[in-house]
Protein backbone atom coordinates (compact mmCIF):
# COMPACT_ATOMS: atom_id res chain seq x y z
CA UNK A 1 0.00 0.00 0.00
CA UNK A 2 0.98 3.70 -0.90
CA UNK A 3 -0.21 7.00 -0.41
CA UNK A 4 -1.95 9.45 -2.73
CA UNK A 5 -3.31 12.65 -3.14
CA UNK A 6 -6.49 14.06 -5.21
CA UNK A 7 -7.65 17.04 -5.22
CA UNK A 8 -11.69 17.33 -6.27
CA UNK A 9 -14.04 19.58 -5.76
CA UNK A 10 -11.34 21.78 -4.14
CA UNK A 11 -11.14 19.21 -1.42
CA UNK A 12 -7.45 17.79 -0.87
CA UNK A 13 -7.80 13.75 -0.40
CA UNK A 14 -5.57 10.99 0.58
CA UNK A 15 -6.18 7.37 -0.05
CA UNK A 16 -4.22 3.92 0.86
CA UNK A 17 -3.68 2.43 -2.97
CA UNK A 18 -2.30 -1.00 -2.74
CA UNK A 19 1.52 -1.91 -4.21
CA UNK A 20 0.25 -4.85 -6.36
CA UNK A 21 -3.29 -3.84 -7.47
CA UNK A 22 -5.25 -6.91 -9.17
CA UNK A 23 -2.40 -9.86 -7.39
CA UNK A 24 -3.79 -12.46 -4.90
CA UNK A 25 -1.02 -13.88 -3.45
CA UNK A 26 -2.04 -17.44 -2.28
CA UNK A 27 -0.69 -19.87 0.69
CA UNK A 28 -0.92 -23.08 -0.81
CA UNK A 29 -0.04 -26.52 0.58
CA UNK A 30 0.87 -30.02 -0.96
CA UNK A 31 -2.34 -30.61 -2.49
CA UNK A 32 -2.48 -26.79 -4.34
CA UNK A 33 -1.59 -28.43 -7.71
CA UNK A 34 -4.72 -30.55 -7.82
CA UNK A 35 -6.91 -27.34 -7.35
CA UNK A 36 -5.17 -25.11 -9.04
CA UNK A 37 -8.50 -24.72 -11.16
CA UNK A 38 -10.20 -23.13 -8.65
CA UNK A 39 -8.19 -20.30 -8.74
CA UNK A 40 -7.83 -20.24 -11.88
CA UNK A 41 -11.65 -19.99 -12.19
CA UNK A 42 -12.03 -17.65 -9.88
CA UNK A 43 -13.86 -13.99 -10.96
CA UNK A 44 -11.12 -11.60 -11.41
CA UNK A 45 -8.40 -13.97 -12.07
CA UNK A 46 -7.03 -13.86 -15.27
CA UNK A 47 -3.69 -15.66 -14.92
CA UNK A 48 -1.44 -17.13 -12.65
CA UNK A 49 2.44 -15.96 -12.85
CA UNK A 50 4.05 -19.15 -13.55
CA UNK A 51 7.72 -20.32 -14.29
CA UNK A 52 7.10 -23.04 -17.52
CA UNK A 53 4.00 -24.93 -16.54
CA UNK A 54 3.99 -24.29 -12.70
CA UNK A 55 2.85 -21.29 -10.69
CA UNK A 56 5.68 -18.89 -9.80
CA UNK A 57 6.52 -19.68 -5.41
CA UNK A 58 6.99 -16.75 -2.92
CA UNK A 59 8.70 -17.64 0.01
CA UNK A 60 6.50 -16.62 2.93
CA UNK A 61 9.63 -14.57 4.08
CA UNK A 62 9.34 -12.45 1.47
CA UNK A 63 5.95 -11.27 1.69
CA UNK A 64 6.73 -10.59 5.30
CA UNK A 65 9.89 -8.45 3.83
CA UNK A 66 7.46 -6.60 1.57
CA UNK A 67 5.00 -5.93 4.80
CA UNK A 68 7.37 -4.18 6.78
CA UNK A 69 8.79 -1.76 4.44
CA UNK A 70 5.58 -1.24 3.28
CA UNK A 71 4.98 -0.38 7.37
CA UNK A 72 8.13 1.50 7.31
CA UNK A 73 7.97 3.62 4.33
CA UNK A 74 3.60 4.21 4.19
CA UNK A 75 4.21 7.60 5.98
CA UNK A 76 7.49 8.37 4.81
CA UNK A 77 7.01 8.66 1.34
CA UNK A 78 9.07 11.75 -0.38
CA UNK A 79 7.79 13.86 -3.09
CA UNK A 80 10.04 14.68 -5.93
CA UNK A 81 7.55 17.76 -6.81
CA UNK A 82 7.07 19.97 -3.31
CA UNK A 83 3.93 22.42 -3.09
CA UNK A 84 5.06 25.86 -4.20
CA UNK A 85 8.49 24.25 -6.47
CA UNK A 86 9.31 25.80 -9.47
CA UNK A 87 8.25 23.77 -12.12
CA UNK A 88 9.17 24.30 -15.64
CA UNK A 89 6.80 22.60 -18.68
CA UNK A 90 8.97 20.45 -21.03
CA UNK A 91 6.21 19.35 -23.43
CA UNK A 92 2.41 20.23 -25.11
CA UNK A 93 0.76 23.03 -25.49
CA UNK A 94 2.22 24.91 -22.68
CA UNK A 95 5.97 23.99 -23.30
CA UNK A 96 8.48 26.37 -22.22
CA UNK A 97 6.24 28.02 -19.59
CA UNK A 98 7.30 28.19 -16.04
CA UNK A 99 4.65 27.11 -12.85
CA UNK A 100 4.13 26.64 -9.45
CA UNK A 101 3.86 22.89 -8.36
CA UNK A 102 0.54 22.89 -5.96
CA UNK A 103 -0.19 18.84 -5.69
CA UNK A 104 -0.68 15.41 -6.97
CA UNK A 105 -3.64 14.92 -8.92
CA UNK A 106 -3.58 11.03 -9.28
CA UNK A 107 -0.51 9.04 -10.04
CA UNK A 108 0.48 10.71 -13.71
CA UNK A 109 -0.83 14.17 -12.67
CA UNK A 110 -0.21 17.33 -11.11
CA UNK A 111 -1.86 21.04 -10.52
CA UNK A 112 0.35 23.70 -11.38
CA UNK A 113 0.00 27.32 -11.44
CA UNK A 114 -0.04 29.21 -14.72
CA UNK A 115 0.54 32.94 -14.82
CA UNK A 116 -1.22 33.65 -17.74
CA UNK A 117 -2.22 37.48 -18.28
CA UNK A 118 -1.13 38.80 -15.03
CA UNK A 119 -4.14 36.17 -13.25
CA UNK A 120 -2.97 33.04 -11.69
CA UNK A 121 -4.51 29.93 -13.47
CA UNK A 122 -4.87 26.40 -11.97
CA UNK A 123 -3.85 23.74 -14.79
CA UNK A 124 -3.49 20.00 -14.29
CA UNK A 125 -0.82 18.21 -16.33
CA UNK A 126 1.08 15.56 -16.93
CA UNK A 127 3.68 14.97 -14.29
CA UNK A 128 6.24 13.80 -17.32
CA UNK A 129 5.60 17.08 -19.03
CA UNK A 130 7.58 18.83 -15.61
CA UNK A 131 10.95 19.18 -14.74
CA UNK A 132 12.55 21.42 -11.84
CA UNK A 133 13.32 25.12 -12.45
CA UNK A 134 15.26 27.31 -10.61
Amino acid sequence: MYKQESIRHRQVRVSTIPLFPRYVFVRADANAKETIHTIRSTTGVSRLIKVGDQPSEIKADVIDQVRVLEANHLQHTERYFRTDDAVLITDGLYQGLKAVYQMDDGMARAVVLLNLLQHPTRLTIDKAFLKKSS
